[in-house]
């Protein structure tokens, strides 16, 4: 014998996504399944025939009159007796499962827009999962049922998308940009702006909102100003550390002499700098390299807490493993980003921390 699922079906939400097309022009509005909707309105006409008893047993005692069959012998239009709605359902359908009310669907609907404090205008014609309310700043909005079901229960809020660009139009007209359009790579915390001097640039849209973004054309600021990607390899003979560092400065020599904390028996070597245009291209593409880096190889990442004290950051440090890899990146930014007559400045003898003086 066949063995008996024990699996718990979860019960329906009383509003599904899968709402009914509606056949206007006759004497009634017809709801017609979703399935249905590539037949066209002019098919749904009365099919003259008669309705045998047995059917109609069979929906009054799931709730509905057959009122005529229709479209074909397969098709029946049932009443409910709840609302006085019309649904086309067919025989088989109404044999065999608990059909659904079309009427009864979109006043849940509309209850449950309501209550989540929208308007329900319509259901999308594109994606039946879809529909359109109007949304208290008085903006048509297109949200699936289950996302305006957790509206109604409290769960979440309504954005409005023309809203929220007007709100960040505003926020950069007052920090002297325009907003454009979206981030390109699909980074919902960053915007494409244009500054007053015509810069055109990605920014966080919060930083943007509180003033701290600089125009790297412009500012005046570090971001601004040419910069350099560099890998720099560390050795520490006593705790026989050998480390990788990637990263990015204006002038590297001083971030190690200055920066990096390195007790004074470090052997630092300064493997190779690509300059960058502006601190803004070179911060980005430092991030972008040291996630690829992240993902491809997660394990040349050396943990904090293995050069914890000795050298003055939380990240950004490989093994001697990743060398190739870091390389490989480092050609692909230099030849992405080509920097004609850039050179570092004269290299200066490194200089360390002094160790403490014995008491």
């Amino acid at each position: 014998m066949p063995k008996t699922s024990t699996v718990v079906k979860k019960s329906r939400p009383a509003v599904r996504g899968v709402p009914f097309e509606i056949v206007t022009g006759r004497q009634a509005r017809l709801y017609v399944p979703h399935r249905s909707r590539h037949v066209p309105a002019s098919a749904w006409i009365d099919y003259n025939r008669p309705v045998p008893q047995e059917w109609k047993a069979i929906a009054q005692a799931k709730g509905f009159r057959i009122r005529r069959r229709i479209r074909n012998r397969l098709h029946v239009a049932l009443e409910c007796h709840s609302c006085g709605s019309l649904t086309a359902q067919r025989v088989f359908t109404l044999r065999t499962a608990q059909p659904r009310c079309g009427g009864c669907a979109e006043t849940a609907m509309i209850a449950e827009a309501r209550a989540a404090g929208l308007i329900f205008l319509r259901r999308d014609k594109v994606d039946h999962h879809y529909a359109l309310y109007r949304a208290g700043c008085g903006h048509v909005v297109r949200r699936q049922a289950e996302f305006v079901s957790r509206m109604a229960a409290g769960k979440t809020d309504l954005c409005c998308d023309r809203c929220l660009i007007a709100r960040e139009q505003a926020e950069a007209r007052r920090q002297g940009w325009v907003r454009l359009r979206r981030d390109p790579n699909g980074n919902p915390n960053y915007r494409i702006y244009q500054h007053s001097c015509g810069q055109i640039q990605r920014a966080a849209r919060v930083n943007l909102a509180w003033g701290q973004c600089k125009c790297q054309s412009c500012g005046g600021a570090w971001n601004a100003h040419p910069s350099f990607i560099y890998l720099v390899r560390i050795e520490i003979p006593g705790l026989g550390l050998h480390l990788l560092k990637m990263g990015f400065s204006k002038h590297p020599q001083k971030r190690f002499r200055h920066q990096l904390g390195l007790p004074r028996t470090a052997r630092v070597d300064l493997v190779r700098t690509i300059p960058i245009t502006s601190g803004h291209d070179a911060c980005a593409l430092e991030k972008a390299a040291h996630a690829q880096l992240r993902h491809l190889m997660p394990e040349v990442v050396v943990p904090a807490e293995v050069y914890a004290g000795v050298v003055n950051t939380k990240s950004e440090i490989y093994t001697p493993a990743a060398f190739a890899e870091i390389m490989r990146l480092m050609d692909v930014i230099e030849a992405a980003h080509p920097v004609v007559g850039a050179s570092l400045p004269p290299a200066k003898p490194v200089r360390t921390r002094k160790p403490p003086r014995s008491a």
